[in-house]
């Protein structure tokens, strides 16, 4: 689908011209009252004329384009994109402020092309028609990105009765390493549908809604609420991205533009050639450092130093969440694309964690959300030992082992690290010693050293608690080789929210 955009203002020089038609008694009587008032005034002297006249301007035979370029889409101007004048092979990037100019043309017919991610995602052209400048002359054109309501009436079909709104997630799925759009791609969106009313309490009811990549690997899904949080992921055949999360604004009609990188290799691949580093800003601290970044799904797992950097390094290519914990601080995710082909930066801040005295119906959205994860369900099989909201909130915990120490099996000791978790019922794993594994917020926890989970994970940012001794481990919790290890599963904040 091409869309092409064009406005073209040409500025002409404007010649006002005053006609003044006079009543010839009124006219002479002014004329007659102004000679008499000259005679009483001093006479004035003439300003000195110039020895000399003030230069033209030098004509060269050149022409000029100068325009800007707007975002419609956010309300903005377009920085930083590329504008390609045709039919002079000249290329040059909009500023800040969406301007661009090009001068020492040769009077002829020019066309006026610009490129950027932006129109890349919305699989647009935008361009003006051809148009003639002459010589010694300058011409002026505005082009403009459509509104995300022109977008979406073009980009998706009639919105059926099942819709949920006018508001669609656009973009592109592509290869990491070749940039090639991936065509027949499975892109789906999730999202969780929340109702609160006197009559049915509180409901959650999970959406999902799906869409298949074309040739150009572009996919639109359309009928989606404003003011929602989602995830986002591609998938073909074994290969998938990470759950990208999105959020859409409060607008009535909304439009995110979100690109995947899909990789055509196994989703299991645990390492590659990508490089990604960046800074952990911790708010309000005097220094950032001590913080755990790992690449989520993966078993790479990276502190930072005392400027709050880290690197990580060998990672899998396409689209990945990075995940940040810092004890004290509110847990954060931000998408990152990575490639081989370029190592990515990035930037994370986390908020300072404020404990809070909540409400009633918060409990009973979080009561709903451990039900989705399935936490209620296992409770019911009595095949572990389980520790919810309501008993959570009496505790008032300001340290995971402060709950752990209450869990029947379970013993609390000092070490070099900090406070070590070990099983009082004898099983040991394949190496020796007491064996004990995590799961946070539904995946493996990688310790870096003995005791660290107490570093990162808050207290009273815990929400539930599941421990399983052996051979009563759920299928999802068992890990090869240590079926009978005490499985200690972490419920938070992060995941569980409210």
């Amino acid at each position: 689908m091409q869309l092409h955009t064009i406005q073209r203002i040409t500025l002409l020089p404007l010649l006002a011209v005053l006609v003044a038609t006079p009543v010839a008694a009124q006219q002479q009587r002014t004329i007659l009252g102004r000679k008499e008032a000259e005679k009483k005034l001093p006479a004035r002297k003439e300003p000195p004329k110039p020895d000399t006249a003030a230069p033209a301007p030098t004509k060269t035979g050149m022409a000029e384009i100068t325009g800007v370029v707007m975002d419609s889409l956010h309300g903005t101007y377009l920085r930083h994109a590329d504008v390609m004048v045709e039919g002079a092979q000249v290329t040059t990037t909009t500023d800040s402020l969406g301007r661009f100019k090009v001068s020492g043309l040769k009077p002829g017919d020019y066309q006026v092309g610009v490129f950027h991610p932006v129109l890349d995602s919305l699989g647009l052209s935008l361009a003006t028609k051809k148009f003639h400048v002459g010589a010694d002359s300058s011409s002026f054109v505005v082009l403009a990105v459509p509104s995300p309501t022109t977008i979406i009436s073009s980009s998706c079909p009639p919105l059926g009765p099942r819709a949920q709104g006018t508001s669609a997630v656009i973009g592109r799925v592509t290869d990491p390493e070749s940039m090639q759009p991936v065509k027949g791609a499975e892109v789906s969106i999730a999202w969780t549908q929340l109702e609160v009313s006197k009559e049915i309490g509180v409901r959650r009811t999970p959406r999902l809604l799906r869409d298949s990549t074309d040739a150009l690997g572009q996919y639109r899904i359309c009928g989606l609420p404003n003011d929602m949080k989602a995830t986002l992921q591609a998938r073909m055949g074994s290969a998938v991205t990470a759950e990208v999360p999105i959020a859409l604004g409060t607008d009535d009609t909304e439009l995110f533009l979100r690109n995947l990188l899909l990789s055509r290799a196994d989703s299991g691949a645990k390492t590659g050639n990508a490089v990604v580093s960046g800074t952990i800003v911790l708010e309000g601290s005097p220094t950032n450092a001590g913080s755990r970044v790992e690449l989520v799904g993966t078993d790479v797992v990276a502190m930072t130093n005392e400027k709050g950097q880290f690197t990580m390094r060998n990672l899998p290519s396409g689209s990945h969440v990075l995940l940040a914990r810092h004890l004290g601080f509110g847990a954060e995710t931000v998408p990152v694309d990575l490639s081989s082909r370029e190592p990515k930066q990035v930037t994370i801040k986390l908020p300072k964690f404020v404990a809070t005295i909540e409400p009633v119906v918060v409990t009973a959205k979080r009561a709903a959300s451990l039900d989705k994860v399935g936490f209620t369900t296992r409770q019911k099989g009595a095949m572990g030992y389980f520790i919810g909201p309501d008993r959570l909130e009496r505790m008032q915990p300001n340290y995971l082992t402060d709950i752990l120490r209450t869990v029947p099996g379970l013993q609390v000791s000092y070490g070099p690290q900090g406070e070590e978790v070990t099983s009082t019922r004898g099983v040991s794993s394949l190496s020796g010693g007491s064996c004990v594994q995590y799961y946070v917020d539904d995946m493996p926890w990688q310790s870096l050293m003995p005791g660290d989970v107490n570093q990162f994970v808050n207290g009273r940012e815990v929400v539930g608690v599941e421990v399983y001794n052996g051979p009563g481990t759920p299928a999802q919790y068992s890990r090869p080789g240590q079926g009978d290890c005490t499985t200690i599963v972490v419920w938070t904040k992060f995941k569980i929210r409210s």
